[in-house]
């Protein structure tokens, strides 16, 4: 018996010092508030009552969410000094839990994993664009820094001395750095901008081509050096185009009818209904 009652008094004390332990750590009664020297653990406060929480693997506690309290590593900055965070959970796909991860080498920057809950989805960046760990986004090669631009694009800028002189132009503006344009030898609808030393690929689309003259985009016929099947392609492309806008103006027009001219606006314009005219004449 009185095993029992040390027993009972001894979970009550541990209890209700955890309950005011718990109490403390609210600073109002429902939200969420930091764990001290951690970057991933936060307390969520419900009616005054705390609990320690843990973000899943790869995430962070974001203090300024107003939703979901853990976010990606990008979105938060962590104010705690040598902030601690949880062991990694690795699974066969996934480094992490959650996460976004690039794949590939320095000369295969073109590709990235989401994970989530442990299981991987790969995504590629649109053509030419590389993905940046640092940013979350598909970027230009050249300013992504463990991507080998040069070798990603298949495509190495000439030294400076046998560049063209830079110049400006409508897409770059004037700009700082120096840069240069040059023709893809692959393909006459693209080109190549070398930013000090380092290329971008840029498309002109399917209906125009790369004018080295202007050194921009222009209408395909301009641009003597596509073949004649990437020209026909081109101008057909163009002139299904035009014949689809054409269509489309014309259904935008047919669907607005002419208004008629209403008894009430006649009424309004003359002042008198034909029924008041009448009358009126008779009098007089």
């Amino acid at each position: 018996m009185l095993k029992i009652l040390i027993s009972a008094f001894t979970c009550l004390a541990l209890f209700g010092s955890t309950a005011f332990a718990a109490s403390s750590s609210c600073s109002s009664s429902n939200g969420t508030f930091p764990v001290s020297g951690s970057c991933d653990g936060y307390i969520e406060c419900r009616n005054g009552v705390a609990e320690e929480k843990l973000c899943p693997d790869g995430l962070l506690y974001n203090e300024k969410s107003t939703g979901y309290p853990c976010g990606y590593p990008i979105d938060v900055d962590c104010q705690q000094k040598q902030g601690r965070i949880q062991a990694a959970q690795p699974t066969e796909e996934c480094p992490h839990q959650f996460g976004y991860f690039p794949l590939g080498d320095s000369k295969n920057c073109g590709q990235f994993k989401n994970c989530a809950d442990g299981r991987g989805y790969v995504f590629d960046c649109p053509d030419d664009l590389a993905w940046n760990k640092e940013t979350y986004k598909c970027d230009w090669p050249d300013m992504v820094e463990d991507c080998d631009a040069a070798a990603f694009l298949g495509f190495k800028c000439p030294g400076p001395a046998s560049s063209s002189a830079k110049s400006k132009s409508s897409l770059l503006g004037e700009q700082a750095v120096e840069y240069h344009f040059y023709p893809d030898p692959q393909s006459c609808q693209h080109y190549f901008i070398c930013l000090e030393g380092r290329p971008r690929r840029i498309g002109c689309g399917e209906d125009r081509a790369f004018n080295q003259e202007l050194n921009e985009c222009d209408d395909i016929e301009n641009v003597p050096n596509c073949s004649a099947g990437v020209k026909q392609k081109g101008s057909d492309i163009k002139n299904a185009r035009l014949q689809a806008s054409k269509a489309q103006s014309t259904s935008q027009r047919s669907g607005f009818a002419k208004p008629q001219k209403s008894a009430f606006a006649s009424q309004q314009k003359t002042g008198f209904s034909n029924q008041q005219k009448s009358s009126y004449n008779r009098k007089f």
